[in-house]
């Protein structure tokens, strides 16, 4: 079944130029011109992924992308003209996955779309483990799943990928280039900066007391590793 798409985006020009990509590539692709029917379209079609832009009329791509997030962990992608650092960390801190600035190549909005896509359905290798836990915790990756204590705790999937990086290499240090560059193929300094505010969400979803950590480990001057 092919994948479904969500543009969302106020400018038609750019709504038709991506649909012709990714139905050029076999996607299905559905159309929203503002927030709110971005939203409606998720509740009734259900999208593997949403294209949002950061500046529509009425609930903006980060207001839309923060209430997709109090319902589904779907990879959203931001495609926006505001390419200032600050627009880029809100924007993946609100619980985007990616973004793409405006004018874009073609070729690098696919190749995104397929890269978060892989990411969001990738099979966990024969021989690699599956289940991580840890003193209550535990993280399972072939079913997406993390309890706490045996209780359920919701996770986007960068948080879930950012938590598996760092449980499954217990003890190593990863800088917040080294993150970014693991979950998104690079490493620069919006997604660098993102990492923190990722971070802290994932803590106080997974932590006893957030404000001292016992799985997640902030190593000064470096970054963060699980103990």
């Amino acid at each position: 079944m092919a994948r479904r798409i969500l543009v969302a985006d106020d400018d038609p020009h750019i709504r038709r130029l991506v649909g012709e990509l990714l139905s050029a590539e076999g996607y299905v692709v559905l159309f929203a011109e503002d927030g709110e029917q971005a939203l409606h379209l998720w509740r009734t079609e259900g999208p593997d992924l949403v294209i949002l832009d950061i500046i529509m009329p009425g609930a903006d791509g980060l207001e839309v992308c923060r209430r997709l997030r109090e319902e589904t962990g779907v990879p959203i992608i931001f495609l926006t003209a505001r390419d200032e650092e600050e627009d880029v960390v809100r924007g993946l801190s609100s619980g985007g996955d990616d973004y793409i600035t405006k004018p874009f190549r073609g070729a690098e909005l696919v190749a995104r779309v397929k890269a978060v896509l892989r990411r969001a359905s990738m099979a966990v290798p024969p021989g690699e483990e599956e289940r991580i836990s840890v003193s209550g915790l535990e993280v399972d990756k072939t079913r997406h799943e993390v309890t706490v204590h045996g209780k359920p705790v919701y996770l986007t999937q960068t948080e879930f990928e950012i938590l598996w990086l760092l449980a499954s290499h217990r003890g190593k240090p990863f800088t917040r280039q080294e993150i970014a560059r693991a979950l998104w193929g690079h490493g620069n300094i919006g997604l660098s900066r993102s990492i923190d505010t990722h971070i802290a969400r994932l803590r106080k979803k997974i932590e006893r007391d957030h404000s001292h950590p016992e799985f997640i480990k902030t190593v000064t001057g470096v970054g963060y590793k699980f103990l």
